[in-house]
């Protein structure tokens, strides 16, 4: 069974979708961009090929979305599987379409889109309109106020399986006198104590500061498979602001990251703490 992979470009709320050219196989059918995973190949870089290929973009921001079998009128059978692109570098310029257009997921009922393409349309609207991103980052947020009260540099993390959040922490550095109490090591440590399990491969992880070098790298050992954080760290990020770490080729395991989620909350949250701190620092 031939495996294929679709790129659902997400753009402030809206998808992309083409329309196919005269001639072409399903001529005048509307489709999201993508194609076949050759041997050689993973999902995701089949995705960013045919991303480049046909778009002439760089996909930088890849998420699963979901995997639907499908079967051609001709008999071909497929594993579609379909990636969120939420971000990417370069300007669009489809080479495979008559004609292109962004429209709300709930719209996608009213055009000609093959059956695998009509199936994700629940999963689609599941994804974007119900805020799970905005959400868990706001009981981040709780968390890295209560470390901020406790005199702890505020930042919290929480990670979420099946919409559930199975762990969380805040920094503890203070309160337990140990440089490597960071949230997200917390948070690691208590999803795997409470999963009894070594592998957060289902997860993500939501943290309000983007993860150091020492959390990033946590995050690849536990295999979990996306990072979602708040503020990026000019002087320490480590997935997207000074190192890329959790989607370094040479390790054996990358997450997808998005970053910016609530950030001016974060940041603000951060500098009020450190702008206290000095002014204590002044008085005495």
């Amino acid at each position: 069974m031939q495996d294929v992979a679709v790129g659902v470009l997400v753009e402030n709320g809206r998808v992309l979708i083409g329309r196919r050219q005269r001639g072409a196989r399903y001529e005048g059918m509307w489709e999201f961009p993508g194609g076949k995973i050759e041997a050689d190949e993973n999902a995701v870089d089949a995705l960013r090929r045919e991303l480049s290929e046909e778009l002439g973009i760089i996909a930088v921001e890849i998420e699963l979305l979901t995997t639907i079998e499908h079967r051609y009128a001709d008999g071909g059978q497929f594993h579609v599987r379909y990636f969120l692109v939420r971000s990417w570098r370069g300007e669009l310029r489809p080479t495979i379409w008559e004609e292109f257009v962004w429209v709300s997921p709930t719209d996608l009922e009213h055009y000609a889109l093959l059956d695998a393409n009509r199936r994700i349309i629940g999963h689609l609207c599941k994804r974007l309109s119900n805020g799970d991103d905005e959400q868990f980052m706001s009981v981040a947020l709780e968390l890295a106020h209560q470390a901020a009260r406790k005199g702890e540099v505020p930042v919290g993390c929480v990670i979420v399986a099946g919409n559930v959040i199975v762990g969380a922490s805040h920094n503890r550095t203070e309160e337990i006198r140990s440089a490597i109490a960071h949230a997200e090591v917390g948070a690691i440590a208590d999803a795997l104590r409470r999963r009894q399990t070594k592998w957060l491969d289902d997860c993500t992880l939501y943290v309000t500061l983007e993860p150091c070098p020492m959390c990033a790298g946590a995050i690849v050992l536990a295999r979990i498979s996306r990072v979602v954080f708040g503020a990026h760290d000019p002087k320490a990020g480590a997935c997207e602001t000074l190192y890329t770490l959790t989607a370094d080729r040479r390790l054996n395991h990358r997450a997808t990251v998005r970053g910016g989620v609530l950030a001016d909350h974060a940041q603000t949250l951060l500098q009020e703490f450190f702008r206290t701190r000095r002014g204590k620092a002044d008085d005495a």
